[in-house]
Formats: C-alpha cells, structure tokens, sequence
C-alpha cells in the first residue's frame, strides 16, 4: 500500500493497532460518517505505509506514551502536516487489554476525527 493512495480525509476514522503499529481493524470516516473506502489497510503499518503526514514520529510518540502509560482512554489534539497544507485533528485513544491479564494492553484504539481549525496549540491531556 502506498502512501499516496490515503488523502488527509481518508485518515479520518477508527482504528486499531497493535504495538508495533501494525492495522489490526479500521473504519475510515468522511465528515463524520464511515466512507466507502475500499482499501484493506489491515496488516499494515499505519505510521510507516498509512500516515502520510510529515510529522507522523511525533503522532506516534503520542500513541506510544500513552501505550506505555495506564490511563484507560485519552485525548489530544494535533495538527497534521501535509506537502503543502495542514489538517487539525482530534485524536480520542482507548486501551484494549488482554482478558487474563488486565495490566498488558493487548491493542489500542485511535480514533481521528476533524479538529477545531480556530483552536490553540496541541495538547495531550495527562
């Protein structure tokens, strides 16, 4: 899968990703509502083969951390860079956890939707 086949609506949606960032299941979203995208992203590395913004190391940072963390479910906003624009999003995260052991997250949902473009500078809540 190419990069170039997702635009920046298109990366709007749920997804859920392993540790590794790999796709584990996805439903893209166009104005708030699932798309008929037909693309199979899962498989797929969503920061390496999906992102295709220029600062996708620092989205994923934020995933990371809050992988790593022990909150259940979190939220941040973040502005995606793109060739020649950029795009707000707001980024709503949730913890999967393995059923015998309630301490290891199994998987992590993220869901993207469009931000606010009149807000201010990006947050993650802790």
């Amino acid at each position: 899968m190419s990069r170039s086949l997702l635009t920046a609506q298109e990366l709007l949606g749920l997804f859920e990703l392993d540790r590794t960032g790999k796709v584990l299941y996805h439903r893209t979203d166009t104005d708030g509502e699932p798309s008929s995208l037909s693309l199979n992203m899962a498989g797929h590395n969503f920061y390496d083969e999906i992102a295709s913004f220029k600062n996708v190391k620092e989205f994923q940072g934020f995933v990371t951390e809050f992988t790593l963390g022990a909150k259940a479910a979190d939220s941040f906003d973040f502005d995606c860079h793109y060739e020649d624009s950029h795009h707000p999003v707001r980024v709503l995260l949730a913890r999967i956890c393995e059923s015998l052991n309630q301490d290891t997250t199994k998987s992590v949902l993220v869901h993207i939707r469009r931000g606010d473009t009149h807000r201010g500078p990006r947050r993650f809540q802790r």
